[in-house]
């Protein structure tokens, strides 16, 4: 196995761990798996000259960020008041 191949296996294992963990309801792991997925798909495409490679690198990397940003805003943050039914 080259080094590029265990890379992307890497990041799909980090993306299906991402997965349960979210189902799991543990936002803040899922959150941080993804964006280290993304971080590994879009440093496997820069260094990837064919475009369709490059192209699915990114694309996965994109789902990756914008689940996080999901995870995240759905995340309550610390200190904000709670809303009050009524």
């Amino acid at each position: 196995m080259t080094r590029v191949q265990k890379l992307v296996w890497y990041a799909e294992q980090l993306i299906t761990d991402a997965a349960a963990a979210e189902k799991s309801g543990n936002g803040e792991t899922a959150t941080s798996k993804y964006l280290q997925a993304a971080e590994i798909l879009l440093l496997l495409a820069k260094a990837e000259d064919r475009y369709t490679v490059w192209k699915a690198h990114t694309d996965k990397a994109a789902m990756c960020q914008h689940r996080a940003r999901g995870l995240i805003a759905r995340q309550p943050t610390a200190g904000a008041p709670q809303q009050q039914g009524g």
